[in-house]
């Protein structure tokens, strides 16, 4: 098991205003909500304490089954649990409209852009060890809400304060997902 805390990411503010957009569905954003959208990222990016934890699982040494999307030829599987921690829900709580009426939007954004990059990350990291092992890995696959309490019995999402009530994860803000590791096709010499 190996678990990583309190990992740094920078926003993107880009994708977060383009996510807004959306949200707000304007073709244009007014000049103040551009102005919102990058003082509650600069904000709120003091919030985010990324931390994951994950594990690396032989074919054959598990029970635990998610058969969709599985690659054929698979020889492992990486699990993990990420999180962003509480702070971010807890500031919005303290001040729901710091930023106008669009805040509640722009930490959603900021939560889901955050998550990406802790994915981005452990991908990159995942990949390097499958590499040391002449393995590729699948694009990341979430897991589905029924099977966490199955996947946090075998990774333990406690490491970095993840727990499941009544199939909700606490914080919030957090996400449980997998990488197969496939036989590289070009194998080192």
């Amino acid at each position: 098991m190996r678990k990583i805390k309190n990992f740094k990411v920078n926003l993107r503010v880009r994708e977060i205003s383009r996510v807004i957009k959306k949200l707000v569905n304007v073709p244009e954003m007014p000049t103040e909500l551009e102005e919102a959208v990058q003082k509650g990222c600069y904000f709120y990016s003091k919030f985010l304490s990324l931390s994951v934890v994950y594990d690396t699982f032989a074919k054959d040494s598990l029970d635990f089954i998610y058969d969709k999307d599985v690659p054929p030829k698979w020889v492992a599987r990486s699990i993990y649990f990420l999180t962003i921690g509480s702070g971010l829900s807890e500031e919005f709580k303290k001040n729901e409209q710091a930023f106008g009426e669009h805040t509640g939007k722009i930490v959603s954004a900021v939560a889901v852009d955050a998550l990406e990059q802790g994915k981005n990350f452990l991908q990159r990291l995942t990949a390097g060890e499958a590499s040391d092992e002449n393995c590729e890995i699948s694009r990341c696959i979430e897991i589905p809400a029924d099977l966490y309490e199955e996947a946090i019995k075998i990774v333990p999402a406690d490491k970095i304060g993840v727990a499941l009530n009544e199939g909700i994860f606490s914080p919030q803000y957090s996400v449980c997902g997998l990488f197969y590791w496939i036989p590289s096709k070009n194998k080192k010499k």
